[in-house]
């Protein structure tokens, strides 16, 4: 697979790529919105699935790539690493019989996310906003943009059979797998997979390669945290949530990222900038030109807003409809910005 959802041509391979000792990524170039990465752990007679992507038709392509690794080893076991949707709305294609496991945070938060129909119907008003002039036809050109490859439709929600609290050992096909919540951090009941006998973590939208994370929950110095964790694992392939497999160099990346934007964003707000003009100072300092080339650097502005709402005292940010389109009003402009920086 060299393409990404939209057919554009993609700068990493993916697909379901192999990473040794009976575990495999499903890698989903180039880690944009919705193009989130999954996993695959085969034992003995079971198999177990971290992540089902964001609609029946990406879980159903990614499952019968699986087919083959899983020809004896059926699907028993499935994991959903937080409550985004894009890492858990394909639930329902999992064989009837397999069990889905998540965070009680997590398992609490799938509740109060927009619901596929939601979703639809963003879809649907976007394209056509998409087509007036100025600042609203920008906005829905990028948020048309962001959600054209899935089919939210006919997604039917499959909510997880069972949660933990903190820790919790999974065994599929005679292999542990070791669950650890890690958040708040990029959303409130964030996860991780860690396969021992592998060496290899399923790190979810803990980490992110090459690509700009986005912070929703926070606050940052528990996203710090858990990268640590992370690293305290010694595990030596970790598959992000978003871009190609990474490592522990890829994990103490994105430490020294959130380090910087926490500085940034605290020397921002002694200034009164809000955030949307902070955003933009931040992404035009010349400390910033290594992640301004990572994909979609204008999320950051979702980051900044978390982080300065924290810095101010107040409460997380709302998960209302009118919140998330304000936000990508925004996210939209910090694009233009950029991309008139650029010439």
């Amino acid at each position: 697979m060299r393409t990404t959802l939209a057919g554009a041509p993609s700068a990493f391979e993916g697909g379901l790529l192999p990473l040794g000792s009976g575990t495999w990524a499903w890698i989903q170039p180039d880690g944009g919105w919705g193009e989130a990465n999954a996993g695959l752990v085969v034992g003995d007679g079971a198999s177990a699935v971290v992540d089902t992507l964001w609609d029946g038709r990406r879980c159903r392509e990614m499952l019968a790539a699986m087919a083959a690794p899983t020809a004896g080893a059926p699907v028993r076991l499935a994991v959903n690493t937080h409550a985004d949707g894009d890492h858990w709305w394909g639930n329902a294609e999992l064989p009837a019989d397999a069990r889905i496991v998540t965070s009680a945070e997590a398992r609490t938060a799938m509740d109060e996310e927009e619901s596929p129909r939601g979703m639809a119907r963003l879809r649907r008003l976007t394209g056509l906003s998409g087509r007036l002039p100025g600042r609203a036809g920008e906005m829905g050109r990028y948020v048309r943009g962001m959600l054209e490859p899935f089919d939210f439709r006919h997604v039917e929600l499959r909510l997880p059979d069972d949660v933990f609290h903190g820790t919790a050992t999974e065994e599929v096909g005679g292999r542990e797998l070791l669950l650890r919540t890690l958040g708040p951090a990029h959303t409130v009941g964030d996860l991780v997979v860690h396969v021992p006998d592998a060496g290899v973590l399923f790190a979810a939208d803990l980490l992110f390669v090459g690509v700009t994370p986005v912070m929703w929950a926070g606050p940052v110095e528990s996203w710090i945290a858990a990268l640590d964790a992370i690293l305290a694992t010694d595990a030596d392939t970790i598959v992000p949530g978003h871009g190609p497999v990474g490592g522990p160099e890829e994990v103490r990346a994105m430490r020294d990222y959130w380090a910087w934007l926490a500085g940034a964003v605290a020397a921002q707000h002694r200034m009164g900038h809000r955030a949307l003009e902070a955003t933009i100072a931040i992404l035009r300092d010349p400390d910033a030109a290594a992640y301004r080339r990572w994909l979609v650097p204008e999320r950051t502005l979702i980051s900044v807003t978390v982080m300065q709402r924290g810095l101010a005292g107040e409460g997380p940010l709302p998960r209302t409809t009118a919140v998330r389109a304000a936000l990508f009003d925004q996210v939209a402009s910090v694009r233009r910005a950029l991309r008139d920086d650029a010439g």
